[in-house]
Parts: structure tokens; sequence; C-alpha cells
């Protein structure tokens, strides 16, 4: 598939690469969600530079090694003589071999090591740090876990803390770059960017499963999908059991409770089944960022707000969890056909829930309306009588911008923005606020924003 986006990340890998070959050495950490794209960005911003990729997998060291040797002369030639002993002796040969040919080295799912060799940590760290002063080695390390990579690298008591140059946090595509790949893909409705935007979002790995099947529209292609991978179906329990291992159910039944709307600690306490739920989601949102707990936005502090609501942070583990996993056991009974109708059934409801977010995201990147704001997002008051789809304000001038979001274009009625004036004015935080009211709406495949004047 085309490669979209990651300029600046592109630009930037590129920029360590001539620092390091003038002589110094660098790690350069590339971390993100699985299936963001942290493979392939390494291996094209390295795409014309010297460079070995290796793959950490849960092998024994000196089995990694014995592979990781056959990939060196495959690539360099016959630059060294019989076997590594060692890691140490591994690294000692990499460092010493750029002094006289600058190299890039990557490491991908670098975190693994956490599960068969712990002391590789250590060994890393004692060679870099004599090494990287008289070497021209570019060290780019991936991995998947955000919590290991997190504490492998900035854990104060961790051998290599303070070691990376910078951390890159590999986040979504825009959407401007969504746009482009369904533009590419002949698929320009807005009701199917969308749907899109609402499953899959800015994640390649997702793009490229989309990619091989060449139907013009985009359920059709999610109808495909669900029909013929079987890994989809258990995409989120398999990422959830990689993260957390033996403890995965009852971050699974957390996770749950949020995707189906349960947005407050009781709720999902009672639905989950789970007495004590503050802890899990504390290290759902603070440790590995599943979810995030979104205040209104005209509260200032996040610290004491009663307010609160709990949401997945991905729209497909949203997804997932809300209706791929309680239809699982329609497939394993043979009922494939009929899980998959009654998952697009619900692709209407869900995709009109996440086109708040959209309009969000939309103004947070293209700004349509050129508005100066220094804060952007939902308002609800906390008995849920007073709610509103965006609120933008600008905290400098006192200006507020009240957005009504619709599907339809044909709902956004004089009674309906009579309806969000109204509510405005029920809001005391922006009592003292200049108050702009507005309509965002898809239309002719675009998501048009329109003040009232």
């Amino acid at each position: 598939m085309k490669f979209y986006g990651r300029k600046v990340e592109i630009d930037k890998i590129r920029g360590y690469w001539n620092v390091v070959k003038t002589g110094i050495s660098k790690i350069l950490v590339i971390s993100g969600r699985r299936r963001i794209g942290k493979t392939r960005l390494a291996l094209e911003a390295t795409s014309d530079f010297p460079h070995l990729y290796f793959f950490v997998t849960r092998k024994k060291v000196t089995e990694l090694l014995r592979d990781w040797s056959v990939q060196i002369k495959e690539a360099l030639g016959n630059v060294f003589f019989g076997e590594f002993r060692d890691m140490e002796d591994f690294l000692n040969f990499l460092f010493d071999y750029s002094k006289q040919n600058p190299l890039c080295v990557i490491f991908d799912e670098f975190q693994n090591f956490s599960y068969t060799n712990p002391e590789v940590y250590s060994i890393f760290q004692k060679v870099y740090d004599l090494k990287k002063d008289n070497s021209a080695l570019l060290l780019i390390i991936s991995g998947s876990s955000h919590s290991l990579m997190e504490r492998i690298f900035k854990g104060t008591k961790e051998p290599l803390f303070g070691r990376a140059s910078e951390i890159i946090n590999l986040s979504y595509l825009s959407l401007t770059d969504q746009a482009q790949f369904l533009k590419d893909q002949g698929i320009t409705s807005q009701k199917e960017k969308l749907f899109f935007f609402s499953i899959f979002d800015g994640v390649p790995k997702y793009w490229e499963e989309i990619d091989s099947y060449k139907e013009k529209l985009f359920s059709n292609r999610l109808k495909k999908l669900f029909l013929k991978k079987d890994w989809i179906w258990e995409e989120g329990e398999n990422i959830l059991r990689e993260e957390f291992g033996k403890d995965y159910v009852s971050y699974f039944s957390v996770l749950s409770a949020i995707a189906k709307g349960r947005r407050i600690l009781s709720e999902i306490e009672q639905f989950a089944g789970i007495k004590e739920a503050s802890a899990y989601l504390k290290k759902l949102e603070d440790i590995y960022q599943f979810i995030e707990r979104r205040i209104p936005v005209t509260e200032k502090s996040r610290i004491g707000s009663r307010k609160g609501r709990y949401y997945l942070r991905d729209n497909f583990f949203t997804f997932w969890f809300a209706f791929v996993e309680s239809r699982r056991y329609l497939k394993e009974i043979g009922q494939k056909e009929q899980a998959i109708q009654s998952l697009l059934s619900n692709l209407e409801q869900f995709s009109g829930r996440m086109l708040e977010k959209m309009a969000i995201r939309t103004i947070i990147e293209e700004n349509p309306l050129k508005i100066n704001f220094t804060r952007i997002g939902n308002y609800w008051d906390r008995k849920g009588e007073v709610e509103v789809d965006v609120i933008v304000l600008n905290d400098d001038t006192k200006d507020a911008w009240l957005f009504e979001v619709k599907r339809n274009k044909q709902k956004i009625t004089s009674s309906v923005m009579e309806k969000l004036r109204i509510k405005a004015a029920k809001i005391p935080e922006i009592a003292a606020y200049r108050i702009h009211t507005g309509s965002v709406y898809p239309d002719n495949g675009n998501l048009v924003f329109k003040l009232e004047e």
C-alpha cells in the first residue's frame, strides 16, 4: 500500500541521521499502539541510507543472534567471522563497524526482551555509554507495548533511562491523510468517510486490509473483511492479552462497560461486576492510555471535577467492544453472515455518535472557520439537562462558539438553533463571553461548518 503522511516524523528521523553521520551515536524511540505503523515509518524513513532491521521475537538471545548474524552477512557481506558469543559481542560489532561506515539499526518490538532476557537492557546501556561518542550508529527502537516502552526508557531506575535522544509517540494519521487514502480508493461520500473514521480512524494496518478489497462502498469492504479475516474478530482480546497478560479479564470487563456507554465509576463497576474499578481506570488512563476521562470543556481543571466521563480513546476498540465482541458467538456456531449483518445494522448509529469527535478533530487539524481558540470539547452539566455537541473557547478574547452537530442537514432547523442559544444562556462559565452559534453537517462529500449570521 502507498505510504501516507508522517512527514514530520520522517524529517525528524533523517535529521538524527545527519547528526549521527558526524560521528556520534543516538538512540531514537518510536512508540505507539499496535497497528499504528511504527515499523513502516522506520523502514520508510531509512530506505535511502544503510540500515539493518532486527525483529525481537520471544526467543532465547542465542537464537536471535544466530538469526541476526545471517541478516548482517546478507546485507553487509562477510564483515565478521564465526558467531557472536553474546549480546555484548553483537552490540560491540555494530558500534565498531559504524566508526567507518555510518549505520542505522532498527530493533522492532524491543520490549520483548522483558520476557526473555531483561539483562539485555543493561548491556545496551553499558555498550552505548562506552561507545556513543566515537561511533556513528543510529539506533531506532520501536515497541507496541506502551506501558513497557514507557518503563524501559522513562523509568528512573531502569538502565536505559535518559538514553533516548527523543521518544516519538506515533498517533493516528490525520483526517487529511484519511481523505486522500479514501480518494485513492474511489470513496468520496462523506457518509463513507465517516464510516471509515468511526471504525479505523488513522490506523494504517487497517487501511492495508481495506485496500485489498476493491469495492466502492466502505461498508461492503468492511463486510468482506469480517467474512475473510478471522483475526479481526479476536483483535480486541488479543491486544489486551499482549498488554495485560493473565490480568486481562478484569480490564476487558472495564473496557467493555465503557464502550457500551457506561461513563461514570458506579455504572462501570455495576456493569463490569468489579467493586473497586477505580484502580483499573487509573491504570487504563495513565499507564496504558486505553481510555480518557473527559470533563466539560468549560472546566479549567481536571483535578477535583465531579463531572468526568470515561471514553475509550480508540475508535476501533470502541466499535470492537461495543459490537464485535458480543457477536463472536454467532461466528463460532457458523452464523458469521448473521453476525456481520448485525454489525452493519449498527454502523449508522455508531458513526452518528462519532460525528462529534470527527468535528472536533477537524477543527483542531484544519480549523475551517479560522477560529482562534484556546480550548475545544463537549459540554454537559452535572444533571445531564444541558448538553452541547461542540464548544470552542477563546479565553483571551472571551469568545465562545457553540455548534449543533447533525448527520442530516435538514434537521438543523431554526428551532434547533434557538434551543442551542437557550443552552448557551444556561452555562454559567461562559456568561461573560460573546456567544456565537453554528452548525456542523455533512454535505457534498465534505463536513460543513456554518456560523449563524
